[in-house]
């Protein structure tokens, strides 16, 4: 009985141990964070930024990215554009795009989306001192 038991331990912490290795894989992604008013007809973008990923696509260009980074993303650039740009925060809708599988897809995205709030008659631009850490 304690054989069979211990078999069986072994074949389920195995099991585990080999499903669960993909789940720790690692990507680059590329993202970038918007901050936007449709009052004050203003877009904030901050610039390109890499960082680790889980290794976890549903589409050619982008992985999913989990809910606590995409807060941290927002939370960061919020607080940057009220101390370093003196904004009124309360009037802008924080949003975080990617991650991006490359670098490429990410920049085309920032500048389409750039595009359609000047199209809108925004003003729209990019903050190139903002700088994500993790």
């Amino acid at each position: 009985m304690k054989k069979r038991f211990c078999t069986a331990a072994c074949l389920i912490f195995c099991a585990l141990l080999f499903t669960a290795s993909p789940c720790w894989a690692k990507a680059k992604g590329y993202c970038y964070v918007v901050g936007y008013s449709y009052q004050l007809k203003q877009a904030y973008f901050s610039p390109i930024f890499a960082l680790d990923v889980r290794d976890v696509s549903y589409s050619n260009e982008e992985y999913t990215t989990d809910v606590e980074l995409i807060q941290k993303m927002e939370s960061r650039f919020q607080n940057y554009l009220a101390r370093n740009q003196n904004l009124d925060i309360a009037k802008y809708t924080i949003s975080a795009r990617g991650a991006y599988k490359n670098e490429t897809i990410g920049i085309k995205r920032l500048m389409t989306e750039r595009e359609d709030y000047k199209r809108k008659g925004f003003q729209a631009k990019v903050l190139k001192d903002f700088k994500f850490t993790d």
